[in-house]
């Protein structure tokens, strides 16, 4: 009698397993790398990452490669050693199949199959990019197993290691900083075993994490890291070396936010010092360390040398990206609230103004960026007293917000205490706004609820 999927024994199992083998090698090795994984689907890709397959240059064509699929999990299907969706291009391993694959390995075996198995992942999984995130979410119980079998068993390989990187940073997109940060601690620990600890990757893994820190505000952890990253460059590069310059100015801008302003304008000043020795002043990086420094002068209640830096991030910019980039219209932000603060407000008006005109160009009206530009120009124009001309400004900018962002973005919670004081403002005023405002205002407390 057969017995069926409810009582079979791992003996039994495994001896259908023997039998793929000789029939058809690749499917009892997917069998083999599947297991390793989580209990989760795996896509047909899978399965064709087998070794020697990849090579294969039949599979690059897609038609090619959906026929070989087909037929590598035949065998596995009419065994019941798989439930496949031929549809979808998924399969997953039975539970009892799970469990007689692992007990049947010794830990050495296990290690080499954990090793294959993360190898084929590496190849399914895309590049860390926004668009990918769909594909990567769904692949995310297997890169969990990943973490867990290099933990286990210490499969440090490169595979591993651009699963666990290129994961994390698919999670700091999607601004899930902390399970991002322990991804990229996880993959600097391969990175560290494959290299050792003085090897310039270490130092960009380091500058990565210490910038998903800073990003999920975890600022004593980003100091740290920043620190480390910039110590290691110090020991195992020249001196003045570039690559020292955006670990400079990241750790500047967590040291600015922990409220340590003198040792932000240390870090700036010697962010442009490297970029003076090593005649890289007319450099993007630059730009960037001229914008942040006239920042940190601002908050160092020193306007005037941040307005001059102001101007001279301003003049690269445009040199570098042209009158029409948004880093440019950064840069005539930058100037026009500096102005703004000296009480010369045409050259204020001005360059918000251009600002915003050369972001709705670039990135469309409902762009975050235009839109912050419309709420800097409204709330410009409201201190001046021009109420009509900023509640105009303020509608638009928090459009964009409400089109593009969801209700718990840092932009879209301070735009919404801007608007808010305004409209209050207005509603107690005998403006002729009044009524316009008393509406705006009851709508945004009915979507709160």
């Amino acid at each position: 009698m057969t017995e069926t999927r409810d009582d079979r024994s791992h003996e039994a199992i495994l001896a259908l397993v023997g039998e793929v083998e000789r029939e058809a090698p690749g499917g009892a090795e997917t069998l083999f790398m599947g297991a390793m994984l989580a209990d989760a689907p795996l896509p047909y890709d899978f399965a064709l990452s087998v070794e020697g397959t990849p090579h294969n240059p039949a599979l690059v064509n897609p038609a090619a490669a959906f026929f070989a699929a087909t037929a590598l999990m035949d065998p596995l299907v009419s065994r019941g050693l798989v439930d496949a969706d031929a549809d979808h291009q998924v399969f997953i391993l039975p539970a009892d199949v799970r469990e007689a694959l692992r007990g049947s390995l010794d830990t050495q075996q296990a290690a080499e199959w954990a090793g294959r198995a993360i190898y084929a992942l590496n190849l399914a999984l895309p590049d860390a990019d926004p668009q990918h995130w769909p594909l990567v979410q769904w692949l995310m119980p297997h890169v969990q197993a990943c973490r867990e079998l290099v933990a286990e068993l210490g499969v440090n390989t490169a595979a591993a290691n651009r699963v666990l990187h290129q994961t994390g940073f698919s999670l700091y997109y999607q601004q899930r900083h902390q399970e991002a940060a322990e991804l990229l601690v996880a993959a600097m620990a391969v990175d560290t075993a494959l290299k050792g600890g003085r090897h310039p990757d270490i130092a960009a893994d380091l500058e990565g994490l210490a910038t998903v820190y800073w990003a999920g505000d975890d600022l004593v952890r980003a100091e740290a890291t920043f620190r480390a990253c910039l110590d290691l460059q110090q020991e195992i590069f020249t001196e003045n070396n570039p690559a020292t310059v955006p670990v400079l100015n990241g750790l500047a801008m967590v040291l600015q936010a922990r409220g340590d302003l003198s040792g932000a304008e240390i870090a700036l000043n010697d962010c442009l010092a490297v970029r003076k020795a090593s005649n890289q002043e007319r450099h993007p990086a630059a730009a960037s360390c001229l914008h942040n420094l006239a920042l940190l002068m601002d908050a160092l209640d020193r306007p005037e040398r941040g307005l001059k830096l102001a101007l001279e991030s301003l003049e690269l910019n445009t040199e570098l990206y042209g009158e029409h980039h948004p880093e440019t219209a950064s840069s005539h932000n930058l100037a026009g609230l500096l102005f703004e603060r000296l009480g010369k407000e045409p050259e204020a008006e001005a360059h918000f103004r251009k600002s915003l005109s050369i972001n709705s160009r670039a990135l469309g009206e409902d762009h975050p960026e235009t839109g912050q530009a419309q709420c800097n120009l409204a709330l410009f124009l409201d201190n001046r007293g021009r109420t009509e001309e900023a509640f105009d400004c303020f509608e638009r900018g928090f459009a964009a917000y409400e089109r593009t962002l969801g209700p718990d973005h840092p932009y879209m919670e301070k735009a919404l205490d801007n608007l808010v004081s305004f409209l209050e403002r207005t509603t107690s005023s005998d403006s002729p706004l009044r009524e316009r405002a008393e509406a705006r205002l009851k709508l945004i407390v009915e979507k709160a609820g």
